[in-house]
């Protein structure tokens, strides 16, 4: 009986069943094995994204820190800043597009590194509308500075100052919580409130750089209308259109802490406050002998100082 349990038919019933056993160990083995082997991809691939993650938060954070020390207030950082934000969100947005879900955390990260790059793309077209209007006020600039006719547009009218100021406002309504754009206590974003400001301040330096042009441009024309008139002996008229440069170098001379130029060809708004009262001076002293009363030879005299003046306010731009 014991024999017919052993062997059946030239099989050995023991040895069969220790085979099965076996290949049972061995598969469990093998899919345990190729448990064990999933599980380390995972991690791997999971340390990848992470690593990933890493890098563009440190891309980021970078970014911020230039933006926190630029001077936002001068338009002519606004371009160098612009190219910079644009060239390092594409790389972490090229990230953002290959990762793969991960856990509570790992999507925690990837939700911030979103709300940075929603608040840097809404920065760079804001820093774009105004690099685009100090290529504009720069290159009017210019015009007048070297105008030998009217130029066809008044500066302080011809630029839309406004649709920079829509763009300042949508970025301050797009304003990140600090919370959403913060990832392991790493700021993703500069001080936004400090970027609004200093924007604001940028469109008060176009605002100024426009009003330094007008009075630039009338004055010259008014005044070279009151020299002829003034040689002429035409004393009334004179007069009056000196009287009338007077009055706007007066009220038009933009005062302001900061002085930036829009271009290299330019002058800055101290300059421009420089030659203003240059020209208030000559104005003045023109003034004071436009009348017939006084000596030929003290008119002359006069008249030839204020004219060194204008002629100063002249060198100094064409130079």
């Amino acid at each position: 009986m014991g024999d017919s349990d052993r062997s059946t038919d030239g099989f050995d019933l023991e040895d069969l069943r220790e085979e099965v056993a076996r290949r049972k160990l061995l598969l469990g083995v093998a899919v345990l094995g190729g448990g064990s082997l999933l599980i380390t991809q995972s991690d791997s691939t999971q340390k990848e994204d992470t690593d990933e993650l890493a890098q563009a938060e440190t891309q980021l954070v970078d970014v911020a820190e230039r933006v926190n020390e630029a001077d936002l207030a001068n338009p002519r950082e606004a371009s160098f800043l612009h190219n910079e934000i644009t060239q390092s969100v594409k790389p972490v947005t090229d990230t953002l597009d290959q990762h793969d879900s991960g856990g509570p955390k790992t999507e925690q990260r990837a939700s911030a590194l979103n709300a940075a790059i929603d608040y840097y793309n809404t920065l760079a077209r804001t820093l774009n509308t105004g690099t685009t209007l100090q290529s504009q006020v720069a290159e009017s600039e210019l015009e007048v500075l070297r105008h030998k006719r009217s130029l066809g547009y008044e500066p302080v009218t011809a630029f839309d100052l406004g649709s920079f100021e829509e763009s300042i406002t949508r970025l301050s309504q797009s304003k990140k919580d600090p919370e959403t754009v913060t990832s392991d206590g790493r700021k993703l974003v500069p001080d936004q409130s400090q970027v609004i400001d200093s924007l604001r301040v940028q469109r008060d330096v176009f605002d100024r750089h426009l009003t330094a042009q007008q009075t630039y441009l009338d004055t010259a024309m008014t005044i070279e209308s009151g020299i002829r008139a003034h040689e002429q002996s035409q004393y009334d008229t004179a007069r009056s259109k000196l009287r009338q440069a007077r009055e706007t170098l007066s009220s038009g001379i933009p005062q302001t802490e900061l002085s930036y130029h829009l271009s290299n060809a330019g002058l800055s708004l101290e300059q421009y406050a420089t030659l203003l009262d240059l020209r208030r001076e000559g104005v003045s002293k023109l003034l004071s002998v436009c009348d017939e009363s006084i000596p030929e030879k003290e008119r002359r005299t006069v008249a030839n100082t204020a004219l060194n003046l204008f002629f100063e306010v002249r060198q100094t731009v064409t130079n």
